[in-house]
């Protein structure tokens, strides 16, 4: 299993790592991936860190988006919403906070 937290929105070429990432697993392995869309509704705002504005998926990617992404590579994913446990984050939230597992 490999998993990975709020990785994904930081990367040049994200397509690229999912690939890299599928490949590390043996057959019958499982890629999660905890993720989200920051400021949801595309709200503008400071980026996070100098240079972020950049990157492909900066301010994260929806669970659609990172969805379409990974599918060809694997078997099976399913889309487990976070957002709405407040004990996950410290608190309410308003964004967009999911897990994919995606088996291969």
């Amino acid at each position: 299993m490999l998993l990975c937290r709020h990785v994904i929105w930081t990367l040049p070429a994200p397509e690229r790592s999912l690939r890299a990432w599928v490949r590390l697993l043996c057959p019958g392995g499982r890629l999660v991936l905890v993720e989200g869309r920051w400021r949801e509704a595309g709200a503008r705002a400071q980026p996070y860190v100098a240079g972020a504005e950049r990157l492909p998926w900066n301010g994260g990617a929806g669970a659609e988006e990172l969805a379409v992404a990974i599918r060809p590579l694997i078997a099976e994913l399913r889309i487990e919403p976070l957002s709405g446990d407040a004990a996950l984050w410290g608190g309410p939230v308003d964004d967009e906070r999911y897990a994919v597992v995606a088996d291969l």
